[in-house]
């Protein structure tokens, strides 16, 4: 008998776990706080469950009851952040109960925290971007501008749990560009409240095109088994949102040797995506992040040889022997899309929010499509649900997106979580 899975949340990230465990033959739990699209799917059963971002204890003691009810111990698959955080910080209490797909609590909380791991990454002489306090801005020179304002953490359960809007902030400035010292006197004098939830990078210049994912399963004993690499095509906004069309592509030698030494130095277990930035001028790759969990676009892995879900799977119940498996697809040959959302974005959504240049007509969306292996987000033909629940969406929200203010401006006017207004001005960043 195999062991169950239990998936969350179970947005797209989550649904493409789902359909490939339950494909082999899993019995797969979605578990989320609301019916996100991945709790339709007919590979998964539904249980509503607390939130951790603001109820962790909560959410810690429904897993424990429930444990009790299954014969072998299921394997949990957490996908976002804080549901990552979570399982990581209660790992021993839980592996009484279940196979948790996740690092220890120390090191995913040190990725979690991106001032420290930044710290980490530069004493260790890894490629990222580097950082500067409010001293090192005040008393330097113009020559480190522009910089990036960025939170040190935007999900976190230490500080939303009892600021339940604050997250819903940090999103709304997860990337803003400051180009000068004037630029940055503004922005903390706008923000002074929350200067402690950010941190000040160096800008690595570019849109969301040059964004790089390294996807990864690591065993206890931190070997990397399954390794994809791949590149963001088109986010939504286009400078600094997440991925609404993937493809495989391959990324040079040494930056797959250094994923796989951070692997060794940290201590990594589970599945992560390593995310990187293609200096346009230099030609160099600069580490963004590490994300200690599934990404949005973990569904194209299988169609590239690497099912990083299976893989995990496989590893830690021992259900199936694992060897080292690597992507090898040429570059655009594999492509995953939202196919409802990028038709969208590109017949109108960019254009209307300030980016014509990627806008396209229908002919042109189709002849890029073409010859190409494509996984799509919303349809499979065997969890036919999605796409019919994907395209109901479409039609409830059709006349919304037509006359609704657009997401995404240089002047967009937010509201904090005390509750008064304020203008979020520039936008930009590294994307994700």
């Amino acid at each position: 008998m195999m062991s169950p899975a239990l998936v969350f949340n179970c947005h797209y990230n989550g649904l493409s776990i789902i359909q490939e465990l339950g494909r082999h033959g899993v019995s797969v739990y979605a578990l989320d706080s609301s019916r996100s699209v991945g709790t339709a799917s007919r590979y998964a059963r539904y249980w509503p469950c607390p939130n951790p971002l603001y109820d962790e204890n909560g959410f810690i003691q429904f897993l424990i009851e429930k444990g009790g009810e299954f014969d072998q111990k299921p394997v949990l698959f957490p996908t976002n952040d804080h549901w990552a955080t979570a399982i990581a910080r209660h790992k021993p209490e839980l592996e009484q109960w279940y196979i948790p797909c996740v690092a220890d609590g120390p090191v995913v909380d040190l990725l979690i925290n991106k001032d420290r791991f930044y710290e980490w990454a530069i004493e260790r002489g890894y490629p990222v971007p580097r950082s500067y306090s409010a001293d090192d801005i005040l008393e330097g020179n113009e020559n480190i501008f522009p910089l990036i304002a960025k939170p040190v953490a935007r999900r976190s359960a230490n500080i939303c749990a009892n600021h339940q809007d604050l997250h819903k902030f940090l999103d709304a400035h997860r990337m803003t560009v400051i180009n000068n010292i004037s630029e940055y006197r503004d922005f903390a004098s706008q923000y002074a409240k929350y200067l402690d939830y950010f941190l000040f990078q160096e800008y690595v210049p570019g849109m969301a095109d040059r964004m790089h994912t390294v996807g990864i399963y690591a065993n206890r004993q931190h070997e990397v088994l399954g390794l994809f690499t791949g590149r963001k095509v088109r986010g939504f906004p286009p400078d600094i949102g997440d991925c609404i069309v993937g493809q495989g592509e391959k990324m040079p030698d040494e930056i797959i040797a250094c994923v796989k030494e951070m692997v060794h130095d940290l201590g990594y277990s589970g599945i992560a995506e390593f995310e990187f930035k293609k200096d346009p001028v230099s030609g160099e790759f600069r580490l963004i992040e590490i994300n200690p969990r599934s990404w949005s676009w973990i569904g194209i892995t299988p169609a590239c040889g690497v099912s990083l879900p299976w893989i995990a799977y496989a590893d830690l119940t021992g259900v199936d022997s694992v060897e080292y498996t690597e992507s090898t697809v040429e570059n655009g040959e594999v492509v995953y899309l939202k196919l409802l959302d990028d038709l969208r974005n590109c017949l109108h959504s960019y254009r209307k929010i300030g980016y014509p240049e990627y806008h396209m007509g229908l002919w042109a969306w189709l002849k890029e499509m073409s010859g190409k292996k494509r996984v799509y987000a919303e349809f499979s033909w065997d969890d036919p649900i999605i796409g019919l629940r994907a395209l109901l969406g479409l039609g409830q929200t059709g006349l919304k997106v037509l006359t609704k203010k657009p997401p995404h401006t240089y002047s967009q006017q937010t509201r904090d979580p005390t509750g008064s207004e304020s203008i979020h001005s520039g936008s930009g960043g590294h994307g994700r």
